[in-house]
């Protein structure tokens, strides 16, 4: 049996919880609100379900599930050569049209609603109901919560506010820490991150000694005996599918680039390299997976190879296929997201086309079109926040060493990789466009380089472009610019 859709319906089940009190309940302090939130906090079984919640409310379409990585964010980094409506006005940076507003507008609200969750776990945790977990439970609950939250908000202000090298001491958005109705201060882009990275080294010391992936005999599995959900109800299983330890240590790599503090991105980055629990892919190794899935896993596909391997963190969403390559990936009368051949060309180059093993195996013509997509969410379950190739490709900015980047090609299926390290940024940027591809990463990488226009466009980028509106209700989520 398939265990990992037995732990996810749970998953989804707790959603259903936290969204019925979520946005005005997590926001309402009358007594109805309050009892919701005793009775769920009142047993440790509460707090597992409320923990699992968060991530199924990631997966939503409005978040991690479709807009803040395959749809939107990516529409906007030009990684698609034709987009039907609604994202059409998107890929020219139209802000101002309705369909862009809406989804502007719902990446903001959910993201908020989804902190405002963490924050009533990190109240509760911190709480008279705290004292029902045992230490082990208590840590995971809280470092999970803290760098949830750390990870919306950084998002939130890479999209709503402007760069680091552009801005850094600039209003950007409020950092909310507490379940209030009243607005917090906005803070500027450098004491955002030097918050986060705070929240995020706390998070990092209660996992360290706690976190199943840290031990060395942790092996991450496709499916679990029922007898493994025995323990916790399987709680510290599938921990990729989780901010763990190193997806912890990982996000602080992100955010310590991001702020060009390259020693601390360099040794956060190198430290989950040298963890030895994330592997880059080859053939060899997703041939070696097949065979040792035959029989025991159906459908076994390459994805499910990197997900096993390269995923650092993940949101795992129940039906990947049809909520999100059926919707985004194919021929239909609405958000369709192509690319043609020449494109392709472009962003793999000659030698790449033939032995990449991205170009090769991310990417088809289903039958019956003329049209070329992406299947990354064909197969599998689980959409990435963190993968073990933006480790590398971080340990090669941040040192000027090319070799995590000639590590990275070779695995990807390059020959005798020769890379000029006076070239070393464009090259970065070349792999930032092939490794992330329906991700959402790559116009945060544009907007970190500050780059004046973005490749495959003919608009001049302004600040216009890099910082979205704000959403025109943002008060009832706490924005206060004094």
């Amino acid at each position: 049996m398939n265990c990992m859709n037995n732990i996810y319906k749970t998953f989804t089940i707790c959603a259903v919880i936290l969204l019925l009190t979520s946005c005005d309940d997590w926001f309402d302090v009358r007594p109805k609100s309050q009892v919701k939130e005793d009775d769920l906090f009142q047993t440790e079984a509460g707090f597992r379900d409320a923990t699992l919640g968060i991530y199924t409310l990631m997966g939503n379409s409005d978040v991690y599930g479709g807009n803040m990585t395959m749809g939107f964010l990516d529409v906007l980094a030009q990684q698609y050569t034709d987009a039907n409506a609604p994202y059409n006005t998107a890929a020219s940076y139209s802000y101002t049209d309705v369909n862009c507003r809406n989804m502007i507008d719902a990446m903001w609200k959910k993201s908020y609603e989804i902190i405002a969750n963490c924050n009533r776990i990190i109240k509760n945790v911190e709480g008279s109901n705290g004292t029902i977990l045992n230490d082990k439970i208590r840590r995971v609950v809280k470092a999970e919560a803290l760098a949830v939250r750390a990870y919306l908000h950084f998002d939130m202000l890479r999209i709503f506010a402007p760069s680091y090298i552009t801005g850094r001491d600039q209003k950007a958005i409020p950092y909310v820490a507490i379940t209030t109705v009243n607005p917090q201060p906005v803070i500027s882009v450098a004491e955002m991150c030097d918050i986060l990275l705070n929240d995020l080294s706390e998070a990092r010391q209660l996992l360290k000694d706690v976190d199943p992936i840290c031990q060395a005999n942790y092996n991450e599995q496709l499916n679990y005996s029922d007898d493994a959900f025995l323990a916790d109800d399987g709680f510290f299983l599938y921990r990729t599918s989780r901010l763990n330890y190193y997806g912890v240590t990982a996000l602080m790599a992100r955010i310590c680039l991001y702020k060009q503090d390259m020693a601390n991105a360099l040794s956060y980055s190198t430290e989950v390299i040298n963890s030895g629990k994330f592997q880059l892919i080859n053939d060899d190794l997703i041939a070696s997976d097949a065979v040792e899935n035959q029989g025991t896993t159906k459908n076994y596909s390459f994805m499910m190879s990197v997900a096993k391997h390269e995923y650092i963190s993940s949101v795992y969403v129940y039906k990947l296929k049809e909520d999100c390559n059926d919707l985004y990936f194919r021929d239909s009368g609405s958000a369709s997201l192509r690319i043609t051949p020449v494109r392709k060309s472009q962003i793999f180059g000659a030698e790449g086309l033939d032995f990449d093993i991205r170009s090769k195996r991310m990417f088809s013509i289903p039958n019956g079109s003329n049209n070329e997509y992406t299947c990354k969410y064909m197969t599998g379950t689980q959409i990435p926040l963190l993968k073990i190739g933006e480790m590398y490709l971080i340990a090669a900015e941040a040192s000027g060493n090319s070799d995590y980047l000639k590590s990275l090609r070779t695995q990807r299926g390059y020959h005798n990789v020769v890379i000029d390290d006076s070239m070393l940024i464009q090259e970065i940027q070349q792999e930032y466009q092939r490794e992330f591809f329906a991700e959402g990463q790559l116009f945060f990488y544009y907007k970190r380089m500050n780059l004046p226009r973005i490749p495959n466009t003919n608009v001049d980028v302004t600040e216009d472009v890099y910082v979205l509106p704000l959403p025109d209700d943002e008060l009832e989520f706490g924005y206060n610019i004094n």
